[in-house]
């Protein structure tokens, strides 16, 4: 799912809006004949159209209701409320904070009874993983599409610092977070120029690449071992020395940044290059992509569930499996950009990318090695609401002056309490 649907939802989450459907009640959910009814509530954009035809003619004796709704902040609100009622539907796509299911997957089906183990190779395992229970007995969602990232920089900018402009290049010289902000630093002397776009773009960011989660699985607060206040410190030098631009992202002034290359690097997902090129004029060849520095990492991407209460768990889980088979996501990526989270895909022509925009250059290359370099993190419910403390308290340092330190200890103050 791209990053305009992604927004209303907050960092990395995303929406399923359950119940909400006339026609989703269980009631309406008996065969019909021969046929059984599924219903399967899918938020716009997380399905092709392809997909959800070639399922109807996959399954003939089933009856399959795609329901196509909005994407919004209503959405957890309505899936968990959903999850005991008979007006939820069979199954249902859940973004990526997955996470905040796993507590209810008592709740799901569990598609490991329903041999979803059997394909499990097929998939990059740190996504694989996120679907699952912490003791790794209960599979409650299969990956649908995964948002890997990569480093996109402005070729003319750091030509002007005197740093290479070639990917392979640029990868070398930027390999990990301090040579990113030595760049930065050659950046703002040689060009007057900011890196970033904001401090909290890219301490979301540099949240992302943490080997460990805010919370450990006893649901203790760790803040990562020491990582999250790392993170922090980073930004807070970035933004001090003026290496950010200062600009909230998905604004209007946002769009004009990046047309006007007011600032030279960040690093987005896959689906953000598509964002990147509609927000964009039509001037091209002013872009490319390259190795993130640091750990790879991941921002968004879907799954798809069976809901505890189908009368149907046999034939959904085998829709679920279908929906999510190396096929179906070629057709995601095809119609919809959706970077596949079933790794055969990778094979496929579909995801050669020669991209005009960004001069000509083969572009998924880079976002394939960071989806099969990605190490599983544990998250916890939790780990959302914390980013958000993290995320207002150093927007408050960048754009009111607050200390940092206080704002340090206010965000973890408000953190302690969730």
């Amino acid at each position: 799912m791209k990053k305009k649907s992604r927004i209303l939802l907050g960092l990395g989450l995303g929406a399923v809006l359950l119940g909400a459907v006339t026609g989703c009640a269980k009631g309406d959910n008996q065969t019909n004949g021969s046929k059984v009814k599924l219903s399967i509530n899918l938020y716009t954009g997380a399905i092709s159209e392809d997909s959800m035809k070639a399922a109807t003619e996959k399954f003939p004796d089933y009856e399959l209701k795609f329901n196509t709704l909005p994407a919004d902040e209503n959405f957890d609100k309505k899936l968990k409320t959903s999850l005991n009622s008979k007006s939820a539907p069979d199954i249902t796509t859940i973004n990526s904070n997955i996470e905040e299911f796993i507590p209810y997957a008592d709740k799901f089906i569990n598609l490991l009874d329903h041999g979803a183990g059997d394909v499990a190779s097929e998939y990059v395992s740190w996504k694989w993983e996120s679907g699952m229970t912490p003791d790794k007995s209960k599979l409650i969602a299969m990956p649908l599409d995964i948002g890997p990232t990569a480093l996109i920089y402005h070729v003319e900018t750091f030509k002007k610092a005197g740093l290479p402009t070639e990917p392979d290049k640029v990868a070398e010289k930027i390999k990990t977070d301090e040579d990113y902000m030595n760049v930065a630093k050659a950046i703002k002397e040689k060009t007057g120029k900011a890196t970033w776009l904001a401090g909290d773009d890219l301490l979301a960011t540099q949240l992302r690449k943490m080997t460990k989660s805010q919370y450990n699985e006893e649901g203790e607060l760790i803040l990562a071992d020491g990582e999250t206040k790392a993170a922090w410190d980073y930004v807070v030098e970035a933004v001090k020395k003026g290496y950010t631009l200062g600009v909230q992202g998905n604004s209007v002034d946002s769009m004009v940044a990046l047309t006007d290359a007011m600032y030279s690097a960040h690093i987005a997902a896959s689906w953000g290059v598509t964002d990147m090129k509609d927000d964009y004029d039509k001037r091209i060849d002013q872009w490319r992509v390259t190795t993130a520095p640091g750990n790879p990492s991941n921002y968004g991407g879907s799954f798809l569930s069976v809901i505890g209460t189908t009368k149907h768990p046999k034939e959904a889980a085998e829709v679920v499996r279908y929906l999510t088979s190396k096929e179906m996501q070629t057709a995601n990526m095809k119609e919809l950009s959706l970077f596949p989270a079933n790794k055969e895909v990778y094979q496929d022509p579909i995801m050669v990318n020669e991209d005009e925009f960004f001069g000509g250059q083969e572009i998924n290359q880079y976002f394939i090695a960071s989806a099969e370099n990605i190490g599983y993190v544990y998250k916890d419910k939790r780990d959302s609401a914390a980013l958000d403390c993290l995320m207002e308290q150093i927007s408050l340092v960048e754009y009111q002056g607050k200390n940092p330190e206080d704002a340090w200890k206010d965000a973890i103050a408000k953190i302690e309490k969730l």
